[in-house]
């Protein structure tokens, strides 16, 4: 049986040391949305902004 060995990233236990605030600070910067950012803004232009994208895209995030 062959076995695949994979290259880990990092260590889960660093993060899980972190605070929840540190965690999700590297979700926002590393999470490549600002594709879906310019997309979602694009199609809402001179819509309401009841409820704008990015601060609500950051709060499902969290």
């Amino acid at each position: 049986m062959a076995k695949i060995l994979v290259l880990t990233l990092f260590k889960w236990q660093d993060v899980e040391a972190k605070s929840d605030l540190e965690r999700l600070r590297l979700v926002v910067n590393h999470l490549p949305d600002e594709a879906l950012m310019a997309k979602l803004e694009g199609h809402r232009k001179w819509g309401r902004d009841d409820y704008p994208i990015r601060p609500v895209w950051n709060s499902i995030l969290a």
